[in-house]
């Protein structure tokens, strides 16, 4: 049985850091909520015609930074899109402007930071900012994003556990903002 669905949203917009599972966990959601799924690293790779590792190397962050403004201008059109976002996505409030305009629900996925610190090296070294990285660059990142990321979401939610435990705390909190929607606008 489908259980039809009614979203006060165009857009979800997932922020975090690398590794908090905003992908896995976005794809998940994108299927759940009846949502057009964009990671936006795949979304830069296809506009650059090259990996995200090639566009470091090669171009440089400040590169890297200004293709990710591009992307996001048009991911922020989409209706009925789920995205994913780049962890690094909130270092430009320009970005954050096109993404928090009416119609977008931007969730945080918050994970802690002793879980991001232990994520395996293989996963690690798949992100241009954290491959190579020591503990204390990535606790400089975490302490400088993390007020950046709660300052820009709707919602907060933690993946500390597990995905599918993220995934129902995400789910209750998205249904608790649609009602709260409906309820208000009844008014």
């Amino acid at each position: 049985m489908i259980v039809e669905r009614t979203n006060n949203f165009e857009r979800l917009i997932l922020i975090g850091m690398p590794c908090s599972g905003k992908s896995s966990i976005g794809r998940f959601l994108a299927q759940h909520y009846r949502l057009e799924f964009f990671d936006m690293d795949e979304e830069i790779v296809k506009a650059a015609g090259m990996t995200v590792q090639e566009i470091f190397e090669k171009k440089g962050e400040a590169f890297f930074r200004e293709l990710e403004t591009a992307v996001t201008v048009d991911l922020s059109q989409k209706q009925n899109a789920l995205i994913a976002t780049g962890g690094g996505i909130v270092t430009r409030e320009n970005n954050m402007r096109y993404f928090q305009k009416q119609g977008s629900l931007i969730i945080f996925i918050h994970r802690d930071f002793c879980k991001l610190a232990t994520t395996p090296k293989r996963i690690m070294d798949k992100r241009p900012m954290l491959r190579k990285t020591s503990f204390d660059k990535l606790l400089k990142l975490y302490k400088t994003r993390l007020p950046l990321y709660r300052k820009y979401c709707d919602i907060e939610v933690s993946n500390d556990s597990n995905k599918d435990d993220a995934i129902r705390e995400i789910t209750r909190a998205i249904d608790s903002y649609n009602i709260s929607l409906d309820v208000n606008s009844d008014g």
